[in-house]
């Protein structure tokens, strides 16, 4: 199994350990749960005179929620009887993060080891990077590169034009090219005198890619009267517009996102009215800190911006239904 394989060597190199993986008993499989030995291969390990139970995940499976992996090894502990760790195939940085923030061990080969049972958490170490944010992109070059994956017409283009088209200044453009290609993701060739961008990767791969270091475009939300206004200034957005896309059900209120530079102007003309409290309002604001308008050519946000706003929900039927989200991308 190359997970197992890849996660036991990658223990020994960081470590300097390789640990023997013993088979679990017959009756300790009996006391597992079917779905769960369906899904994971254990085995029994000791680490610096502890003992516990790696889960790896098996070839194939279908990658859970972060929720549901801190359900999976709750459900495994209860029933060894023992500290268990997961073991698992590559996966986005922002999943490690919210395992780490719900104290989920898992062990990533060739990325990270977190047990916190043992006080260890471990992880790859990113070279530093000149002149860039090592956290995430900022909201111009992040606009950018969406723009890109949903057909918007950034590269090839002089950044001129591209810089017109997202709305920013030619010197804004030529700062998120700076940054795209720091970071590698795309390149900056030259046609003549003018400057373009050329992305590294294509679709699914580049935002596979770029993920670890894109944010939720949303500031902060606002309670307001004047939902009448509220469309007329902004698309539809969060769980409004997830409704859209997928099966789940909206909220009571509706919400919209809008470019947090129009809704300042917006509220100093008094066209919508923040509540004080939830039970007054009929709609809720999104400030993005992009406009979201530039991405979509209809009245809702686009799914890439939608997703990135709702993925750090705790909401299991929301995750389940962002999957659906990214699955109805044309790439």
């Amino acid at each position: 199994m190359e997970t197992r394989q890849d996660i036991a060597g990658h223990i020994g190199e960081v470590i300097g350990q390789t640990p023997e993986l013993r088979a679990p008993t017959p009756g300790e499989v009996a006391r597992v749960p079917v779905f769960l030995t369906a899904v994971y291969e254990l085995a029994g390990v000791e680490l610096f005179g502890a003992r516990f139970v790696i889960a790896f995940e098996k070839d194939g499976a279908e990658g859970a929620t972060p929720a549901e992996y801190e359900k999976h090894v709750r459900m495994l502990e209860e029933a060894l009887g023992k500290k268990v760790a997961l073991g698992l195939p590559a996966v986005p940085a922002y999943v490690r993060n919210r395992l780490v923030r719900k104290g989920v061990p898992f062990i990533v080969a060739g990325r990270q080891i977190f047990l916190p049972f043992l006080a260890v958490n471990l992880h790859e170490r990113q070279p530093r990077q000149h002149g860039v944010k090592q956290d995430h992109l900022t909201a111009p070059a992040q606009a950018v590169l969406l723009g890109h994956l949903l057909g918007r017409p950034v590269e090839g283009p002089p950044l001129r034009e591209v810089a017109w088209l997202m709305g920013y200044s030619p010197m804004t453009l030529s700062k998120v090219a700076a940054e795209l290609l720091a970071r590698d993701l795309a390149a900056m060739p030259r046609k003549g005198r003018a400057r373009q961008l050329a992305f590294q990767l294509r679709g699914r791969a580049l935002w596979e890619q770029a993920l670890p270091v894109l944010t939720s475009p949303v500031r902060n939300r606002l309670f307001v009267k004047g939902r009448t206004h509220a469309e007329g200034i902004g698309v539809v957005a969060g769980m409004t517009a997830l409704e859209r896309y997928t099966a789940i059900a909206d909220d009571r209120l509706p919400t919209f996102a809008v470019w947090r530079n129009t809704l300042r102007d917006t509220i100093l003309r008094g066209a919508i009215v923040e509540c004080q409290v939830p039970e007054d309002a009929d709609a809720v604001i999104e400030a993005w800190t992009y406009d979201p308008t530039r991405l979509t050519d209809g009245d809702c946000a686009d799914r890439l911006s939608v997703y990135l706003s709702l993925r750090d929900s705790e909401d299991e039927r929301i995750q389940k239904e962002l999957t659906a989200l990214l699955e109805g991308m044309e790439w």
